[in-house]
């Protein structure tokens, strides 16, 4: 086991402009540090005392990692490099404390912790107002208004409604995430299973969204009078159901995993 502390040590000192870049992006307000939740959790749900020492297919695949990251660092985006050097290390951990190099929901943790709000808001802010926008609409059109989407806005008759960034779901999406991987890593669902979950989790993410912005609008639309709370307290409102939503899948799908592993 000393040979897999000093390989995890080399690891994490020849990975520090990775974890430069980490801290940077974490302090220079771009990205909420909820990413460290997921460290925290990660870090909790590994296993205690078992210790598996490094075999050396795993050595070899590690250095043939490192070896192209070091040849293609120039070209790569700080982003990728350092979700490279966060898997590396979490490999290894991942190894020497459970037996498993690649366990899917440690991975998933692992690149949850990567500060990616701000990217995930630029890259996909837009097609996740526009999914808002879209499911939105019908959801509208069932209450008696005549609602219609047009790009990322909501037309209602002369009222044009915009679905804003804050409202694209983008911090739903990563709590949503993060639930539903830590409870697949607690139930020690398989990858299979875990992945299911995650995009069953997805589509319910998105489903509540749709329910905000319904909501929203709709309180928009009537002119209601409303505290400046009412937006904060309407997001959490229609994201406690798709909480609960995550869990019952996730209980689902280990509810199946016992009852395949009982009958095999």
């Amino acid at each position: 086991m000393g040979r897999s502390y000093l390989i995890l040590l080399l690891q994490v000192l020849a990975s520090w402009q990775a974890w430069s870049w980490y801290a940077l992006r974490v302090r220079d307000g771009s990205d909420e540090p909820w990413g460290l939740l997921a460290l925290l959790a990660l870090a909790l749900l590994l296993p205690r005392g078992a210790r598996h020492p490094l075999r050396s297919l795993e050595l070899g695949v590690l250095a043939g990692v490192n070896g192209a990251l070091v040849l293609a660092w120039p070209w790569l985006p700080p982003l990728v490099r350092t979700a490279v050097c966060v898997l590396c290390v979490t490999a290894i951990v991942s190894r020497m404390t459970s037996g498993r190099s690649f366990h899917l929901g440690t991975w998933l943790l692992a690149l949850l912790s990567m500060p990616v709000l701000a990217t995930v808001q630029y890259y996909l802010g837009y097609p996740l107002r526009l999914a808002a926008a879209a499911l939105a609409a019908p959801m509208l059109r069932t209450l008696g208004l005549p609602a219609v989407r047009e790009g990322v806005q909501l037309v209602i008759g002369s009222e044009v409604i915009l679905v804003d960034v804050p409202c694209s779901g983008a911090r739903m999406l990563w709590v949503g995430l993060f639930l539903a991987v830590t409870l697949a890593c607690q139930l020690r669902l398989g990858a299979a299973r875990t992945l299911l979950a995650c995009v069953l989790g997805m589509g319910a993410i998105l489903f509540g969204n749709a329910l905000r912005v319904s909501a929203l609008t709709l309180i928009e639309h009537r002119q209601v009078p409303c505290p400046s709370w009412l937006h904060e307290g309407v997001g959490v409102s229609s994201f406690i159901p798709v909480c609960l939503l995550i869990a019952a899948i996730c209980l689902w799908q280990h509810a199946r995993q016992r009852a395949t592993e009982a009958h095999g």
